[in-house]
């Protein structure tokens, strides 16, 4: 039931972008960005939970020096499992289904993740000191940057066809 209705959530504003990208392209976007929100919304309660609860019988005091990591670990673990079963189930149906295949590539899956989480840090932060940009637009970029990269990782390396590992070929009309 959940899966019928993403996808009927997914057909019914594709037609807006279906001049512009297939709907691989975009369900990997659309669900992408729900999760970044579920990711983020996931790690402002996490946060607020131990912030409000540090000192407290539950959890010991120090725990509040290390709010934000202990929020990023929890909604960043979260995340990815429903990250991954967003694209393995709507944008890359493709993929091998066999409990096997599934296993390597969430493997992958976290790695290219993990990769996502170092590299856009290392980016933006280079943006910000080398270049002098606007942190803010620091960000934009390398969000814009690793969004592409991702989708080529996961799509080539994550969950290829099995036996594929060429790119497909584009028909340009002349």
């Amino acid at each position: 039931m959940l899966q019928h209705r993403i996808r009927q959530s997914l057909n019914i504003f594709y037609p807006l972008v279906s001049r512009f990208m297939t709907f691989q392209v975009y369900a990997y976007l659309a669900l992408g960005a729900v999760n970044t929100l579920f990711n983020i919304g996931l790690f402002a309660v996490s946060y607020h939970l131990i912030m409000l609860n540090a000192g407290k019988m539950i959890l010991p005091e120090p725990l509040r020096y290390v709010a934000v990591e202990i929020a990023t670990v929890i909604s960043f673990s979260v995340s990815i499992i429903s990250g991954f079963w967003l694209h393995k189930n709507f944008a890359f149906t493709h993929a091998e289904k066999n409990r096997s295949a599934v296993r390597k590539q969430f493997m992958k899956y976290t790695l290219v993740a993990l990769q996502g989480q170092a590299s856009g840090y290392l980016i933006t932060k280079s943006c910000i000191v080398l270049l002098q940009i606007y942190p803010t637009y620091a960000m934009l970029l390398s969000t814009s940057i690793m969004l592409v990269v991702n989708y080529f990782l996961q799509r080539f390396f994550t969950f290829r066809k099995a036996g594929k590992t060429q790119m497909i070929p584009v028909n340009h009309a002349g």
